[in-house]
């Protein structure tokens, strides 16, 4: 199965894709922060990333983002008490 980009859907056709585990994104597609909009940076860590599967009519079921939190705003959100509902 190719590798497809969680936020498009298209197939990745990079070398090294950005992303984490089957969260993959073209380097186009790179998800921002749902709080800050601070883009992700590839291989930065401490990003969470929630999402689930999607049906795609050319590849089956793949990994969808639904949304993306750079570590600042995890760290902050946590000390909020948001915990699983942001």
């Amino acid at each position: 199965m190719p590798e497809v980009c969680a936020v498009c859907g298209r197939e990745i056709d990079e070398d090294r894709p950005a992303g984490v585990g089957t969260m993959l994104f073209h380097d186009t597609c790179l998800p921002a922060c749902r709080f800050c909009t601070r883009p992700y940076a590839v291989d930065e860590a401490g990003w969470d990333f929630r999402g689930g599967v999607a049906w795609s009519d050319d590849w089956g079921y793949v990994p969808h983002l639904e949304r993306a939190v750079c570590a600042t705003c995890t760290d902050d959100a946590e000390r909020r008490d948001y915990g699983s509902g942001w």
